[in-house]
């Protein structure tokens, strides 16, 4: 049987449960604010966010993140405004880079 040998120290620091952060403008926040279904405590999460320098400061679980991203995928697609649609899209690739 061939032994494999793992490095001391892991490449990966991230726990993939941990909370992410992220920075939001109020039209972003605003945006997320708009989803038709989206879980109870993540709109009290962005509700209740604190606000400094023009941006909204919210912590996010993985899971969190999951739904927004699928909720604006939903309203992206379902809605007739372009500029709308344009704007769910955009804040979807910022959510997924997290």
């Amino acid at each position: 049987m061939m032994q494999i040998e793992l490095p001391e120290k892991s490449v990966y620091t991230r726990r993939m449960d941990a909370p992410r952060s992220v920075e939001l403008t109020r039209s972003e926040r605003e945006l997320l604010l708009n989803i038709r279904h989206i879980a109870p405590e993540v709109e009290k999460k962005i509700v209740s966010a604190r606000i400094t320098g023009n941006r909204f400061h919210i912590e996010f679980s993985p899971a969190d993140v999951d739904g927004l991203m699928a909720g604006l995928s939903s309203e992206a697609n379902f809605t007739s405004d372009r500029t709308m649609a344009r704007a769910y899209e955009e804040l979807r690739e910022k959510l997924e880079k997290l």
